[in-house]
């Protein structure tokens, strides 16, 4: 299998998955199990970038729908096997309606040569724009909350541009934040390098939210010393210009490119242009998989979040991107947002 393309991989992947489903009907198990055990099968022949890699944004059960109606595909401790078997260094654990930094901690036991992270989604489940349940995180035992990621569902720019009839919440108000995101801010930068029994710092995410709202929030996050990651600024849910993410890039922050831009011609060549502008040593590669087909996510066989980013390396490669600079994306800045060791 080592010796495929990632297209051909999935293929075999998405028809076994398809026997896998029909067998577990049959018999009464959960199809997610044997996904992953089918996929762990693959992953020791993966590509090498996954070797040392972190995916700094894996959706992962146990979850919620939020405003969707589907199920993650597979959950943190599938994932942390499924990482462990492909010599992955660690992910962080998205969830927009709720802190994980206590999964985290429970991977962290089983799987301990794992750097695995949690972090808070500041939507209307965790309080919003709520400085308390950022203390809180932080204080989870082991201290493996880091990212924390502003509004996103709930975002007054995604619930807008995403046809929704619902409440939101606003980060800017006539070019300025509001108190809620600085209060935020100010939490983070309050408990960042006091994370319970790590010592670990907090990381902003920019969430889904309109451009020159990112631009502010970084711009406040960054005075105040901390790490920033603009979340996927090319996906509709922000839809970033080159010239702002340049200016996101100069205050000093990371920008985050997520697998599924690998779906179609157009857009692999949109992020080779943008990343090949803002030079890959201000880049990140993460998967944002997870997402699952039916009520618990079962239904059928998606890509992992391991297959997501050996697409998105495959597609940079055949573009001209060295192995130097996919080490940059896949490993060491993550590594750096995150306050790790450069390996």
């Amino acid at each position: 299998m080592s010796k495929l393309s990632f297209g051909a991989r999935t293929s075999w992947m998405l028809a076994a998955g398809a026997v896998l489903i029909a067998f577990a009907a049959a018999t009464g198990h959960h199809v997610a199990s044997f996904l992953v055990t089918a996929a762990k099968a693959q992953a020791a022949g993966q590509d090498s970038v996954l070797r040392g890699a972190i995916d700094i944004h894996a959706h992962l059960d146990p979850d919620g729908y939020g405003p969707g109606a589907n199920g993650r595909s597979i959950d943190v401790l599938d994932l942390a096997e499924l990482a462990e078997a492909a010599g992955m260094r660690g992910f962080v654990i998205k969830q927009h309606y709720d802190q994980t930094a206590d999964s985290a901690y429970l991977v962290r036991k089983l799987y301990p040569n794992l750097e695995v992270f949690g972090g808070i989604g500041t939507n209307f489940a965790t309080g919003g724009l709520n400085p308390h349940a950022i203390r809180q995180m932080a204080d989870v035992k082991g201290g493996w909350g880091r990212i924390v990621w502003m509004p996103t569902w709930d975002a007054e720019h995604y619930v807008r541009n995403h046809g929704n009839d619902r409440d939101f919440i606003s980060v800017a108000d006539d070019g300025t934040l509001v108190p809620g995101v600085r209060s935020v801010i100010a939490a983070m930068a309050e408990v960042s390098g006091k994370t319970r029994g790590s010592s670990g710092s907090l990381v902003l995410a920019t969430g889904h939210n309109e451009p020159e709202e990112v631009l502010l929030m970084v711009e406040e996050a960054r005075g105040l010393g901390l790490q920033v990651v603009v979340t996927h600024p090319l996906l509709d849910s922000v839809g970033m210009n080159l010239e702002q993410m340049r200016r996101a890039v100069e205050m000093g922050a990371y920008l985050e490119f997520v697998s599924g831009f690998t779906r179609l011609p157009e857009t692999i060549a949109e992020h080779v242009e943008v990343i090949g502008e803002i030079g890959p040593e201000h880049c990140i590669v993460s998967s944002d998989r997870g997402q699952g087909r039916g009520p618990e996510g079962d239904a059928g066989p998606m890509p992992t979040h391991l297959d997501g980013l050996v697409a998105a390396a495959e597609a940079l490669r055949s573009n001209g991107f060295t192995e130097r600079e996919l080490d940059m994306m896949f490993k060491e800045n993550p590594a750096r947002l995150l306050g790790l060791p450069v390996h």
